[in-house]
């Protein structure tokens, strides 16, 4: 007897010949060597299907549906749960990858990034509010999208207004505010957890005028920090303070703060506010490594949110990998807090920075608050409405020796945020570790049984089962 997943493939290839590829082809490495995530690219699914039309994804759902299969799906290729083990990899980037300016929307296929988004925009002078890089795709947008325009205009997901979904029956359906009854359900769902309940194969987001954004940079010693979690909260919405702990070239034997002042008013008065906060926490610094300004268009137009290197030096933009490239390790949490970070934290993590076992490792410190809150926890599944910070921390190594350690260093400066954690961003929630089931419940909060109860209605099968939840 052949297993569901040797069935679900043996199907597939019967009916979709040409969009599926299997282990030890080269369209299979090319795709799995195309995906961000490290140990994501490292996986053996069982198939790599590449789909050309919402019929052939539908066409993907129903056979995995009905031989027992399971499913991830490929967008922007930045999560850890885009491939699995004996899973089809359902690559939506390969063809589905197109955005258009609509009016004051755009419409976005489901394969695509939010670069490729922005690239649409760029002529008609709006944006959506994304993260920080440009290659995440429909997993972050549909889960979040924290960013330097969220204090301003909300989170990427909050301005979703259609959403074109296949669920894991193969049925398609399309959300919006004018859905009603099981549908209504399903479009508050998609707005915070859409990964779990099928596949986002286009969207409709509003979008919003902005112009040039005015970002200050700085390169301090560790010893702002405190002033940094001080200053960052009475910021006006039109101003985002990020920040990060981590290493730079500017010093090489010492672990730094670098914070990233971004004000998209436009408002000189406005600019003017937000340079006398920065230097409110350069002024009580022990030295100010680097500092510069410039205005430019969000988001390629901007710097890249890291420390610059060498003789400030601009950082080497993230990118993604080529087929076959030699990867390191990641392991990456992010947590949301409330705006009470203090001076004992401000210790605690100077001294897990210092301890890093690897230069790559870096705690950020993603500004958000604002118009975050604009919105209710249970108005959409996205939980987390009252953090002042998204923060994100990221264990990097290339040695395998050094594994163990940058694992242990991410405990423990989790254990150092927890006094002041108020939930998980469900982005970097992975299934199989200890403390993944804590993570769920911290990342969905008081929405988490409704979303569990519209799960096993939708997909009982467990097609999507890759995703915890």
């Amino acid at each position: 007897m052949s297993s569901p997943s040797a069935e679900c493939v043996a199907q597939l290839k019967a009916v979709l010949p040409h969009r599926v590829h299997l282990p030890d082809t080269d369209d299979y490495r090319t795709a799995l060597g195309r995906v961000f995530f490290p140990d994501a690219a490292r996986r053996r699914p069982s198939c790599v299907v590449q789909p050309v039309s919402v019929e052939e994804v539908s066409t993907v759902m129903r056979v995995a549906h009905r031989t027992g299969g399971t499913v991830t799906v490929r967008g922007g290729g930045l999560s850890s749960n885009c491939v699995a083990d004996d899973a089809v990899m359902l690559d939506l980037s390969a063809h589905l990858n197109t955005a258009r300016p609509d009016d004051d929307r755009v419409v976005v296929a489901g394969g695509a990034t939010v670069g490729t988004m922005l690239d649409a925009l760029a002529p008609t002078g709006r944006v959506v509010p994304v993260g920080i890089v440009g290659h995440a795709g429909f997993g972050l947008v549909t889960r979040g999208g924290v960013g330097y325009l969220t204090r301003s205009l909300g989170l990427t997901l909050d301005q979703l207004a259609e959403v074109e979904l296949v669920l894991p029956s193969g049925e398609v359906v399309h959300l919006s505010d004018a859905s009603t009854g099981d549908e209504a359900d399903l479009w508050w769902a998609v707005r915070g957890c859409a990964p779990c309940f099928g596949v986002v194969t286009s969207a409709v987001l509003r979008t919003h005028p902005v112009g040039p954004v005015w970002v200050d940079r700085m390169v301090l010693g560790l010893e702002a920090l405190a002033t940094y979690f001080r200053v960052a909260p009475t910021l006006p919405r039109d101003t985002t303070m990020g920040a990060v702990l981590g290493y730079s070239g500017l010093s090489p034997d010492e672990p730094v703060l670098f914070v990233y002042t971004a004000c998209a008013s436009g408002d000189e008065s406005d600019i003017d506010r937000a340079r006398a906060a920065a230097t409110a926490v350069a002024d009580v610094s022990g030295s100010v490594l680097y500092r510069s300004e410039l205005s430019g268009t969000y988001l390629t137009g901007l710097p890249e949110f890291a420390p610059p290197g060498p003789g400030g030096a601009e950082p080497e933009p993230i990118r993604l990998p080529g087929p076959g490239e030699r990867r390191g390790s990641f392991f990456g949490k992010a947590v949301f807090t409330g705006p009470t970070l203090d001076s004992p934290l401000a210790e605690a993590l100077a001294t897990q920075i210092r301890g890093a076992p690897t230069r790559e490792c870096r705690i950020d410190f993603q500004h958000t608050g604002g118009a975050l809150a604009d919105v209710r926890d249970g108005d959409t599944a996205f939980w987390g409405r009252s953090g002042e910070w998204n923060i994100p921390l990221n264990a990097i190594w290339s040695d395998p020796y050094d594994g163990a350690a940058c694992l242990s260093w991410a405990g423990g400066t989790l254990d150092a945020l927890a006094p002041h954690t108020i939930g998980v961003y469900s982005v970097e929630v992975r299934p199989g570790f200890p403390e993944t089931g804590a993570e769920i419940d911290a990342a969905y909060g008081g929405n988490l049984r409704r979303l569990r109860e519209l799960r096993q209605r939708h997909d009982p099968m467990g097609v999507l089962t890759h995703y915890p939840l």
